[in-house]
């Protein structure tokens, strides 16, 4: 019997180290997925209004508006971003992406267009994909239904820089603004933690699952004619 009580206790701690090292492992795979992506991105992303180039269109990442009844800060700071691009002459059209679910109470495409009508951006200035339920599928229906080749991509830094990735990926000439980041460490925590791990299912979408939008038509597009009359769009 107290042979029998060493041998389980052995082999539980051979489990338990064997966890210890599964976790070690992950963790290390999550930091080197990360830095990787960040190391490819960095050199086109910009915090400055003066340095970044010129684009016709900025495309503005979506979010919630609000986290649980509170007003989300990320949302609020992707729109001033967005509004300082157009303001400043550095884009000329702004196309928010997102999802829009108004039967689960939410609407990302309907709040980001009030909001920068509230800050002066005109209708036809904006375009906007209601099917944008990814970053993967922002870019790619960008790419395959509008024609966009050469664009900005608006959101926080850590975001921008697995979106700036993905447009790599597809050939595409992009830079990206970096919005403000909320300075709320819990929520910032989480918020980072949460993209870190999405990086790594990027890069299995990208290299391994080769996996495409969720919608591929173009029924969730609005497009100013002014847009299509300038050629911005060539796809339409």
């Amino acid at each position: 019997m107290h042979f029998k009580l060493k041998k389980s206790s052995l082999w539980e701690k051979r489990i338990f180290c064997g966890c210890l090292a599964g976790i070690a492992v992950f963790a290390l795979l999550v930091i080197l997925c990360s830095w990787y992506v960040n190391s490819k991105a960095e050199p086109f992303l910009y915090n400055s209004i003066e340095s970044i180039p010129y684009n016709d269109v900025a495309m503005v990442l979506g979010t919630s508006k609000t986290d649980h009844n509170v007003s989300n800060d990320y949302f609020s700071y992707r729109i001033e971003a967005a509004v300082k691009l157009y303001k400043k002459g550095k884009v000329k059209y702004l196309m928010i992406s997102g999802a829009s679910r108004p039967s689960k109470g939410y609407d990302e495409i309907v709040d980001m267009k009030n909001a920068l009508r509230k800050r002066g951006i005109p209708d036809q200035s904006i375009l906007s994909d209601k099917n944008g339920h990814r970053t993967l599928d922002s870019i790619v229906r960008a790419k395959e239904l509008l024609g966009l080749k050469k664009f900005t991509i608006v959101s926080q830094e850590s975001h921008n820089a697995r979106a700036q990735y993905i447009a790599q990926y597809y050939g595409l000439d992009t830079v990206a603004f970096n919005a403000m980041t909320p300075d709320l460490f819990i929520s910032q925590f989480g918020v980072e933690l949460r993209e870190k791990l999405a990086k790594i299912k990027m890069l299995l979408d990208l290299y391994i699952l080769k996996t495409r939008p969720v919608f591929s038509g173009k029924s969730g597009l609005q497009i100013p004619a002014a847009c299509i009359d300038e050629k911005v769009i060539s796809n339409l």
